[in-house]
């Protein structure tokens, strides 16, 4: 059984009508499998995972949702299958509770879905990639992007890009080719955690990613850094540490890391390519 993920952003800017169809591609889905689909919004702070069992769809190419925007609040019905937890609506306090006695026909986005459930992004690699970054789990920004280190403060790109000598790119295909062109791969240690926002201190109920899978899939594997000390830490806690792999704790470029500004941490980042 596997967990595939798909992630989608509603995105009203760029569609003319608000109601409108997304399509989930579901050709990859077998029976035993669980397919997760993640939906953020551009601009709200919406966020919900639909789980749906692999025997409903795995004989069809697509499944696909339908999008109410009624500007304070969203419907989603799908079509083709039907999730596992669509009964699933979680009420943060009282006062979400009592608005949901009152008019239980609309949701308003909190009480849809800000989902504290966070889910990984498949990894970026290839057969050549030399050195892996682990971080702990995508954030909010990162989920709604549907990209790895999504949030324009996020010094990640930035750090890459100096590292290899390259112009930064601004599609995230190109940010994707260069870190493959370079040998960098990138997961996160966390295949799922429980978190309220994107802190690191607050993850919760983690469940990490089949690393030792991925070491094994690729032999050209020699360094593995740690993108802040959370995901250090996280892997410690599952995994052993290989003699043949060297590992390298890192400063975390997020954000939320103010104690170091963007030449220390890269001064820090050339330790990657320095025992290489």
């Amino acid at each position: 059984m596997a967990e595939i993920i798909r992630n989608r952003t509603i995105r009203p800017s760029s569609r003319l009508e608000k109601s409108k169809n997304y399509k989930i591609d579901t050709k990859k889905v077998s029976a035993n499998d669980i397919l997760i689909v993640n939906i953020s919004h551009e601009s709200n702070p919406f966020f919900r995972t639909y789980k749906f069992n692999g025997n409903d769809i795995a004989k069809k190419n697509s499944i696909s949702f339908k999008v109410n925007d009624f500007e304070t609040s969203l419907d989603i019905n799908w079509s083709g299958a039907k999730p596992i937890n669509l009964s699933e609506n979680p009420i943060r306090n009282k006062s979400e509770r009592k608005n949901t006695k009152r008019n239980t026909s609309t949701k308003s986005f909190n009480d849809f879905g800000q989902t504290d459930l966070k889910t990984s992004f498949e990894p970026i690699s290839n057969s050549e990639t030399t050195i892996l970054i682990l971080g702990t789990a995508p954030g909010d920004k990162s989920i709604q992007l549907g990209e790895y280190y999504g949030h324009p403060r996020n010094r990640f790109w930035k750090i890459i890009s100096k590292l290899t000598e390259n112009d930064l790119p601004i599609e995230y295909n190109d940010k994707k080719k260069l870190l493959k062109k370079a040998g960098i791969g990138v997961w996160d240690v966390a295949h799922s955690v429980i978190r309220k926002g994107s802190l690191d201190n607050s993850i919760k109920n983690e469940k990490p990613n089949n690393l030792n899978k991925f070491i094994k899939e690729h032999p050209n594997l020699k360094i593995i850094g740690f993108n802040g000390k959370k995901a250090e830490k996280l892997f410690d806690k599952y995994f052993e540490r290989k003699d043949k792999l060297t590992y390298i704790s890192l400063p975390s470029t997020s954000p939320a890391n103010f104690r170091f500004d963007f030449d220390k941490i890269y001064k820090e980042w050339l330790a990657i390519l320095i025992k290489e």
